[in-house]
């Protein structure tokens, strides 16, 4: 479409140009994590990234849902869906990270709200997570405000890649 036909057609061009929110829409699996202290790069609570996997999902209606989890979790010695002795369910719950929920995303701000209403961690439940949202084609880097991580508030990010 010409420019003339772009302004004889308002909206046109905002239609063949999708919104970053548009461009969210689809499923991203993690390849890195960093955390922060000060100029100090240290790996998440998770462990190195190297051994770390995770999935986002951003749906066209709004609903969204995370999982970051350690690769190759052992499994519990009894298989029943209320198996697993206390020890192993401590140490699955150490492992992995998840929330779903809502989303809204700022076009001028550029920050991806997340509307928790679900989670592993029961302290995001209810709670508004924003992380300010950097695409780059088939990469989009979230970098996360300071939180509380071993009683210090440390910043992060974690990069994703497009499923393709």
């Amino acid at each position: 479409m010409s420019t003339d036909e772009a302004r004889s057609h308002p909206g046109e061009r905002e239609k063949q140009v999708p919104g970053i929110r548009q461009q969210l829409i689809g499923s991203w699996e993690l390849i890195d994590w960093k955390v922060f202290r000060g100029e100090a790069t240290l790996d998440p609570h998770l462990g190195p990234a190297d051994n770390c996997g995770g999935l986002l999902i951003y749906s066209a209606d709004g609903s969204m849902s995370v999982t970051l989890s350690v690769k190759d979790r052992p499994v519990f010695t009894d298989e029943s869906l209320d198996g697993g002795t206390p020890e192993e369910k401590a140490h699955a719950y150490e492992t992995i990270t998840c929330y779903s929920g809502g989303f809204d995303f700022d076009e001028d701000t550029h920050v991806v709200t997340h509307h928790v209403r679900y989670a592993t961690f029961p302290n995001f439940v209810g709670r508004d997570l924003d992380r300010v949202c950097i695409l780059e084609g088939d990469t989009l880097k979230l970098d996360t405000p300071p939180m509380l991580h071993g009683g210090e508030s440390l910043a992060s990010y974690i990069l994703w890649q497009r499923v393709k």
